[in-house]
């Protein structure tokens, strides 16, 4: 049995009830939900995908696990190593921030100079849940949940013009310098990234399911936290951090590297070598940081590079597995690999270094990792991620978005190419119904 397949065996715990009569898409379920109760969607694409194929809709109430501090952590792992079944659910759904890497990898220290307004992680008990099945377009409760009445309604949203926080000059002058630091000997690559933010209000909950509909990635989310302050999560990922299968104990990571706009050929991509370089460490990295925690000899490269089209782009991918050993917990598993590498670059603790010193602000939840820890794991890589901190509803907001983009960086890269191809990856953004309604 393959690690997909025994993961997809692993994601329903054994008493989750099948919803025969229910034929409603994931985005027509979430959209359903009541105005008044926060809400968490983990969206699987279009569903059409080798990748994409469960979706879970949940209430956003559960018990909270918030990590603020290094001396949260053994908290953070206590929990973590409590749970003593095997599936993806119950388990716990939310974020791994980026800066929590900076906790697990203590050499970099970075977190005394910059101040987040999002906690290192933050994380929702989700014991109630429907999840929808893809393959056969089934719908399951866990813990007795019954679906929602069918409803409709969406309010207005307007949004302001998204804004690039530092200008292109910054941008320029952080890639040459990362270019310097390669030259020097420092590391081989960096993923170097820029914010861009713009005012929201009206109703973003339904705006961000139908950025998910549209489709969205094939990680994709929607999370509320149950907040004074009204704090939301849209990811439209498409890259996969860590599938782990608490049955088999088989892992996964599915670094990605290299981007195109869709309006060129394909073949420009993966006739790069440019790009293939930038995979190909990352790829080594990622053989690296789970050889750590896996079985001697259980380490593969099962894909070395291959393309795929996502929406306004195409990217290429890597795939490695390994089987975790037997005394290791998904905390350490956690520890050993977060953050994801195709998001710091090689070596992994000076890049992350370099990121420091470069980046003026925090990264938060962008770059970090979006999904489910429970006896099974699925996390995404939280690129073509926006957060969302205001003040209302969901569906009555009146706050801000921000909006992260990144390039890996390596000894040829172009500094005006670099510079182009963070504005390529808003795109996904600026098409969605987020900022065109």
């Amino acid at each position: 049995m393959n690690c997909l397949t025994s993961i997809q065996c692993s994601v329903l715990p054994h008493d989750a009830i099948n919803l025969k009569d229910c034929s409603k898409t994931p985005f027509e379920v979430a959209r359903s939900w009541p105005r008044n109760e926060p809400l968490i969607a983990l969206i699987a694409g279009d569903g059409t995908g080798r990748w994409s194929r469960w979706s879970i809709i949940a209430p956003a109430t559960g018990k909270r696990l918030t990590v603020k501090s290094k001396e949260d952590l053994q908290h953070f792992r206590k929990e973590l190593e409590s749970i003593r079944h095997t599936s993806l659910i119950p388990g716990w759904i939310g974020y791994l921030g980026y800066e929590l890497g900076v906790c697990f990898e203590e050499k970099v220290n970075g977190l005394k100079d910059k101040k987040s307004d999002w906690a290192l992680a933050d994380f929702v008990w989700c014991d109630k849940c429907l999840v929808h099945d893809a393959q056969d377009n089934s719908w399951w409760s866990v813990g007795g949940f019954e679906l929602p009445k069918f409803q409709d309604e969406q309010n207005d949203l307007r949004s302001g013009e998204l804004i690039d926080e530092d200008g292109d000059e910054q941008y320029k002058k952080s890639v040459a310098n990362t270019k310097l630091y390669i030259h020097e000997g420092d590391i081989f690559q960096a993923n170097i990234t820029r914010r861009f933010s713009a005012e929201i209000s009206g109703d973003v909950r339904n705006a961000s399911l139908d950025a998910l509909a549209a489709p969205g990635g094939w990680f994709g989310a929607w999370i509320e936290f149950n907040d004074q302050e009204q704090r939301s999560i849209l990811s439209l990922s498409p890259e996969l951090f860590l599938q782990f299968d608490g049955e088999t104990r088989q892992v996964v990571s599915r670094p990605m590297k290299g981007t195109r706009p869709i309006t060129d050929l394909p073949e420009t991509l993966m006739n790069s070598d440019k790009d293939a370089a930038e995979l190909h460490m990352i790829i080594d990295l990622m053989r690296n940081d789970l050889g750590r925690v896996c079985e001697f000899g259980s380490m593969k490269v099962t894909e070395s590079r291959a393309i795929e089209q996502h929406p306004t782009v195409w990217q290429c991918i890597g795939e490695v597995q390994g089987k975790l050993c037997s005394e290791t917990t998904s905390y350490d598993l956690l520890a050993a690999t977060f953050p994801a590498g195709s998001i710091t670059g090689a070596p992994k603790i000076r890049a992350m270094q370099i990121i420091e010193e470069l980046e003026a602000t925090p990264r938060g939840p962008y770059c970090g990792s979006i999904g489910v820890i429970g006896g099974s794991i699925l996390l995404n890589v939280a690129i073509r991620t926006a957060t969302f901190q205001g003040s209302g509803t969901p569906s009555q907001f009146q706050g801000s978005l921000t909006y992260g983009t990144g390039c890996g960086i390596v000894a040829d890269s172009i500094v005006t190419e670099e510079c182009k191809e963070s504005h390529v990856k808003t795109n996904v953004l600026r098409s969605s119904p987020i900022l065109n309604r």
